[in-house]
């Protein structure tokens, strides 16, 4: 009876032990939680690694932003990717499609900075301001670009473009 009752006693005393060491806190469930969402966000075509939230993901196009602060999200994605990339400055990237798809993984490291489906890019247009036109990449230098909104009137190099370097 003895022996009985303390492998009882040692069982409930192991599961209480166990339990304190593999505890879900808060954290664990906002990791796993931001973790699927990157991964909806992602839609990762195979082969194509998907870096996770950075300024663009969190920021671009979003309600409560504005167009300068969704091309300052735009530039610290590409100089993250520029900073990541061997030789960026070498790659042949003329214009917004070309460096839309670059960042979304087609590249030769397969990594993707921002997703592959976003309400702001459109296939064979690129990546779109808050007023539906094409964001304008000006290559000042090989590392070097300018982000340009063509502003309200939709016209590039008029009064109310915006632009980022």
């Amino acid at each position: 009876m003895r022996t009985i009752i303390a492998v009882i006693l040692l069982s409930i005393l192991g599961f209480i032990i166990l339990s304190s060491l593999v505890k879900t806190t808060p954290k664990d469930v906002e990791i796993v939680q931001r973790t699927e969402k990157i991964a909806e966000l992602a839609e990762e075509s195979e082969g194509v690694r998907f870096l996770g939230e950075n300024p663009f993901t969190l920021e671009y196009g979003k309600l409560n932003g504005d167009i300068k602060r969704d091309l300052e999200a735009l530039r610290d994605v590409v100089i993250n990717c520029q900073s990541l990339m061997k030789n960026f400055d070498t790659f042949h990237l003329p214009g917004n499609p070309e460096i839309v798809k670059f960042l979304q993984g087609e590249n030769p490291e397969n990594l993707a900075w921002i997703p592959a489906q976003h309400p702001l890019i459109k296939p064979n247009i690129g990546l779109l301001d808050r007023n539906g036109n094409p964001v304008f990449f000006h290559r000042l230098s090989g590392l070097q670009i300018e982000y340009r909104s063509a502003g309200a009137d939709g016209k590039h190099w008029t009064d109310d473009d915006i632009a980022v370097r």
